[in-house]
C-alpha cells in the first residue's frame, strides 16, 4: 500500500527499513533513509502509525 504519494513509498518500504535498519523514531528520518523529504505531509499520520505499530509488535515479540 502507498503511503505517500508524493513520494511514492510504500509501507513496506517503511516497515523494511526499519526492520533492518536502526529505529527510526521520527518520521523525518524515514524520509532521510529513503533519500527524501516530506512534501504535503499528509502521509506522517499513516507513516507514524507504521513505526508505533511495528514497536508495538517488537515489543511484543521481546515478552513472549
Amino acid at each position: 500500500m502507498i503511503v505517500c504519494s508524493c513520494n511514492v513509498i510504500s509501507d513496506s518500504q517503511v516497515k523494511s527499513l526499519v526492520a533492518n535498519a536502526k529505529p527510526c523514531a521520527r518520521i523525518r528520518n524515514v524520509y532521510a533513509s529513503l533519500g527524501c523529504v516530506a512534501k504535503c505531509g499528509r502521509c506522517a499520520r499513516t507513516i507514524r502509525a507504521v513505526l508505533e505499530n511495528y514497536e508495538f509488535a517488537t515489543e511484543a515479540a521481546n515478552v513472549a
